[in-house]
């Protein structure tokens, strides 16, 4: 299949967004994206470990109801089908892994629900994005192939890349609204009652507007402050990673990327709390949320304590999700070769992936980036 067009993603991407104040969109959503890509189906669940209610749970190309059945009946299997629980606790989020690459087919073939449901369909391999996995929750997106498509190519995984990062954040950020609509109309009393604290900016980072919460923090100076009219926070560096998000969020959200996803800014008592980055401006939806604003800013709790320095080198180093899970399994002392069985990717694929990582990180040996991760203390 071809490459979609710029305007393709654009539009696709704004209706990412637009998912975050209206969650029922989600659907319509996956069903663009098999289309474009040539999926069969779509899969999008988001569970809340706390009370394990499905915050998002929409499909493409097959029924709610049986698939959140399949869930139940056959949960295990697909567990195991994407390798048990601690191979899919290493695979990195927002990367696509291919279920075929991933796991051995002796291991695919023998599994129940592959045999009993997916073989049946004629649906031989899939493609998951993890979403979110931490203490608070757990989300993926999942994409099956139909056999008479042939194999999943790099064109279709290319184009998840892209869009991975913004379905990450729209379903972070509507997580914060319980995942309910948010009219216009009741906008400002939604963000009013938030715990989290909610900014609205214009593409300056002027301030436009701060809710309850976020007014507390900007009055006692933390996490966040005004520094020149602008919002910022302590850290100088990550002053100009949020202003910089939030220019781009107002320039061109699809080129936003992973920047603007869980910006790490401590408090001053230590907790580790984070900043996402909403854009506002190009969708008639968003945009009617507040004319002036051109991003929303959500300051939350981090949902755990940060990894080795997953945010800094995501925000600083501007690495990929599948470059920042091989820094931190090498910074853990594995070989090529075991990260390449973790990660269901050849050892070619991984030393590709390392040499990208010396060149953004500036690094010349492995010892350097187990220096580079002790030096990356939180806050960056």
């Amino acid at each position: 299949m071809q490459q979609a067009s710029f305007e393709k993603y654009s539009d696709l991407i704004g209706a990412i967004y637009d998912c975050v104040i209206t969650p029922e969109r989600w659907t319509g959503v996956l069903d663009e994206i098999c289309a474009e890509f040539g999926f069969a189906t779509g899969a999008l669940s988001v569970a809340s470990l706390s009370n394990m209610r499905a915050g998002v749970n929409a499909v493409s190309g097959s029924d709610l109801a049986e698939m959140a059945q399949n869930g139940v009946a056959y949960g295990a299997d697909i567990i195991e089908l994407w390798g048990g629980v601690e191979r899919i606790q290493q695979y990195p989020l927002g990367e696509p892994i291919v279920q075929s690459q991933a796991v051995r087919q002796d291991v695919i073939a023998s599994n129940r629900y592959y045999r009993e449901w997916a073989l049946p369909k004629g649906l031989f391999d899939a493609v998951a994005v993890g979403l979110v996995r931490d203490r608070m929750m757990v989300g993926n997106a999942i994409f099956s192939q139909h056999e008479s498509a042939g194999p999943i190519g790099d064109a279709q995984l290319d184009g998840l890349r892209i869009l991975a990062p913004h379905i990450r954040r729209a379903v972070t950020i509507s997580n914060l609204f319980d995942m309910k609509t948010v009219e216009a109309a009741t906008f400002a009393a939604t963000v009013e009652a938030l715990t989290v604290g909610v900014v609205l900016a214009d593409e300056n980072s002027k301030i436009v507007h701060s809710n309850a919460a976020a007014t507390v923090m900007l009055a006692a100076g933390d996490p966040i402050v005004v520094r020149d009219g602008r919002i910022a926070v302590r850290s100088a560096a990550t002053t100009g990673t949020l202003q910089s998000a939030i220019a781009q969020a107002a320039n061109d959200e699809a080129t936003l990327g992973q920047k603007g996803i869980g910006i790490p800014i401590p408090g001053l008592g230590g907790a580790p709390l984070v900043i996402h980055v909403l854009p506002l401006r190009r969708s008639h939806m968003r945009s009617g949320l507040n004319q002036r604003a051109a991003a929303a800013l959500f300051v939350a709790s981090a949902s755990g304590p940060p990894q080795l320095p997953h945010d800094a080198l995501n925000q600083i180093y501007d690495l990929t999700p599948a470059e920042i899970r091989i820094f931190e399994l090498i910074c853990e002392g594995e070989t090529r070769a075991e990260i390449s069985q973790l990660l269901g990717i050849s050892v070619s694929t991984v030393k590709s992936h390392l040499l990208h990582v010396f060149e953004k990180t500036g690094c010349r040996r492995q010892v350097d980036l187990v220096r580079l991760a002790k030096s990356l203390t939180f806050p960056v």
